[in-house]
């Protein structure tokens, strides 16, 4: 049975072509983004976006409200769904498809649990990647909803699109800059790049970089490639006399690093951190 309401719109976890989206945790992951602390300091989905099952087809439910509330948070989940291909429907329309069989949910995903068939779909999606048109470009501060996909997938920390947006336009104040990757036809950037150009009396003028993210692993060092190439351009046009990188020590960055390392990154310093909080 059905658990959507009327008044809902339901992102459902299957793509147009009838694939079961990945990962298995997506819906929960989706509705984490918005989630906040209630009073008792316990983490809770938002009011108005929680995830569902349907058919064992896991969904988020948005209420029509939260377009009223928070277009951005409602145009990033929409954003989101069109950027994967997946089915939006109304609850209504999702009880009369159901209902006439329309397309029968249980039947039309295949399952895939042998591991000989999850190494054939990786493979098919490797291959596949390779024909994916790209572009890079600098994001203008009307455009900073773009960025929070691939900077949440770095700051897990930030909740929601309003605390990131509020931050970002904190950081452009003070001269902070974005540049993104954008595969054709999907909204959001799958790159993100934040930098800075600064003066300092050790280093000079120099380009800083401060984010650095893309969460999809397939062409991540590709990405990051084409950023370091464009970040040498806009340092040496803006007359800076080198570049930095602040990256964090763990593991998780490994790769990134050995990036760093190949385009003649050194590393000439430490960095000490002392918590306030």
């Amino acid at each position: 049975m059905l658990i959507c309401n009327p008044y809902e719109i339901v992102i459902q976890g299957m793509t147009n072509n009838n694939k079961r989206f990945r990962p298995s945790d997506w819906a929960e992951r989706l509705c984490g983004i918005l989630s906040s602390f209630d009073q008792g300091h316990r983490l809770s989905y938002h009011q108005w976006v929680r995830p569902i099952l349907v058919d064992n087809i896991r969904c988020v439910a948005v209420d029509r409200k939260l377009e009223q509330i928070s277009a951005t948070a409602f145009n990033f989940l929409m954003d989101f769904a069109r950027d994967n291909d997946l089915r939006i429907l109304d609850c209504k329309a999702l009880l009369e498809e159901q209902e006439h069989s329309q397309i029968p949910l249980k039947n039309a995903i295949k399952q895939e649990n042998s591991t000989q068939q999850t190494v054939n779909t990786n493979q098919t999606i490797a291959n596949t990647s390779k024909n994916i048109i790209t572009s890079l470009r600098e994001l203008t501060p009307e455009e900073d909803t773009v960025a929070f996909p691939a900077l949440h997938h770095l700051h897990s920390y930030i909740r929601g699109i309003e605390q990131f947006l509020e931050r970002i336009q904190t950081q452009r104040a003070e001269g902070y800059r974005l540049l993104g990757i954008f595969e054709e036809g999907k909204q959001n950037a799958i790159t993100i790049c934040g930098f800075r150009i600064q003066t300092t009396l050790i280093a000079g003028k120099h380009l800083n970089i401060e984010d650095l993210s893309s969460y999809h692993q397939l062409n991540a060092d590709n990405h990051i490639h084409m950023i370091l190439n464009e970040l040498k351009i806009i340092a040496h046009q803006e007359h800076c006399t080198s570049i930095h990188a602040v990256s964090s020590v763990t593991t998780d960055n490994n790769n990134k690093h050995h990036l760093y390392l190949k385009h003649g990154f050194t590393l000439d310093s430490h960095q000490f951190t002392y918590q306030l909080i």
